[in-house]
């Protein structure tokens, strides 16, 4: 079964699937990786290293990615780096390398929502825990959240009510673009379904919610834009709180 570690296996039976063990443990995984950079951000963010170990969570993200597309283009199937997901972690390189307010308004949503989302409503493509896509899913997806949520506590970055609205155009302006690529995608090689964003086709794992393409759209953008909104409210609410933690450990 573990000779087949670096192949292209499809099993749904022993992959993540919802309400499963599996999904179970995303959702916990999901927990952790929203705990560990909010608790000990700070620990990180004072140490001599702290410049390396940016480099090192860089050069992982860009493995990771490499990972996936090579992965994929070996097993003859297309691969662009066109997912919200991939989104996340170029902005999230961008934001390693330059430390920079503006990317992190836009990495705060993508990384984070992106990164919950697919944890907790996993479309992982039924590849199993003995293949490693099943682990690079979890590791990428967890990363993508910790890298803004790092900034947001050790840095004390914060997004605006206007860089919330701005993420949120952005998407709406960039969602077509990917909509028709995934059409002209699927017109060059008619064996594969390319549904990047998850917006030209309804995924299977929803299919027993939604039969009309333009309802689940339209209740897809809406779900973005009230995560974000929520994830606004939540973020700067705690500000107060937050900050008497930052001082205090800075007077450590």
């Amino acid at each position: 079964m573990f000779s087949n570690f670096f192949g292209y296996v499809i099993d749904p039976e022993r992959g993540v699937r919802l309400f499963t063990w599996h999904h179970y443990m995303l959702i916990g995984l999901a927990i952790i990786a929203v705990f560990l950079p909010l608790k000990y951000a700070h620990v990180i963010y004072k140490s001599k290293h702290e410049t390396k170990i940016r480099n090192i969570v860089f050069g992982w993200l860009v493995t990771l990615e490499i990972i996936y597309h090579a992965h994929n283009w070996l097993n003859g199937e297309l691969s662009f780096p066109l997912h919200i997901c991939s989104f996340a972690v170029f902005m999230s390189l961008a934001l390693l390398k330059t430390n920079s307010q503006r990317i992190f308004e836009f990495v705060f949503f993508f990384g984070v929502l992106g990164g919950i989302m697919a944890l907790l409503v996993p479309f992982s493509y039924g590849f199993p825990y003995y293949n490693i896509r099943y682990w690079h899913f979890i590791l990428l997806h967890m990363t993508i959240i910790m890298v803004p949520l790092y900034y947001f506590k050790a840095y004390q970055f914060r997004v605006t009510l206007r860089a919330t609205y701005k993420t949120f155009v952005m998407v709406l302006l960039v969602a077509p673009v990917i909509y028709n690529i995934n059409k002209l995608l699927s017109r060059l090689d008619s064996t594969t379904s390319v549904n990047y964003w998850f917006i030209s086709e309804i995924p299977e794992n929803v299919e027993m919610i939604f039969s009309n393409h333009l309802i689940y759209v339209t209740v897809l953008l809406s779900l973005i834009y009230v995560s974000q909104m929520l994830l606004y409210k939540i973020s700067n609410r705690n500000n107060h709180v937050i900050n008497i933690e930052h001082n205090q450990n800075d007077s450590l």
